[in-house]
């Protein structure tokens, strides 16, 4: 008999429709938001997108890949959990490329304390989790479903939060027309 979670997840079934349906309209508001400040995008801040607005697309796009998966009737504990680690440890290592950038903006008085909490602790820790989770599946931990729902919720609140910041800022920087 094949090693597939099918009836483990049922019962996960309306988390993940509901944490995928969330994710992908995010992401289609990221868009949105991300062409309506367009005006504020330049050579000097193309650094800040790679630092701060593609990780929070990455993370809806996470959550949606995850729930999508998760609803695949055919998923095995192996393919998941390698995907998992995979996933974690590329993102663990994106997240740290950007801490230069970080430490560059904090001198220059443009970058909260907060920003470290939001931007690099957090999404540290759910790759984190997904590096976790990826392994108890792999070593058929009963709590790695738990792990990965905690994930999943971690990634879409980060998003959200910190899509709230992108708008916040792009409303702040940008000027009204003048009539």
């Amino acid at each position: 008999m094949p090693d597939t979670l099918t009836q483990t997840l049922q019962t996960w079934h309306d988390f993940y429709l509901l944490v995928g349906t969330a994710a992908a309209t995010l992401v289609g508001l990221m868009f949105l938001a991300t062409a309506l400040g367009s005006q504020l995008l330049n050579r000097e801040t193309i650094p800040a997108l790679g630092v701060f607005l593609t990780p929070t697309v990455i993370h809806f796009v996470y959550v949606l890949i995850i729930a999508t998966v998760a609803l695949t009737p055919i998923l095995t504990r192996v393919p998941l959990g390698v995907l998992l680690v995979l996933a974690g440890l590329l993102s663990f290592g994106q997240a740290l490329s950007g801490v230069r950038y970080m430490r560059r903006q904090q001198r220059e008085g443009r970058l909260d304390q907060s920003d470290w909490i939001w931007y690099l602790i957090t999404p540290v820790v759910s790759y984190l989790l997904l590096i976790g989770t990826g392994i108890g599946l792999l070593s058929r931990n009963s709590q790695a479903l738990s792990a990965l729902a905690l994930a999943t919720v971690v990634l879409l609140v980060l998003g959200i939060r910190n899509a709230w910041d992108m708008v916040v800022f792009f409303a702040v920087k940008t000027e009204p027309p003048h009539g």
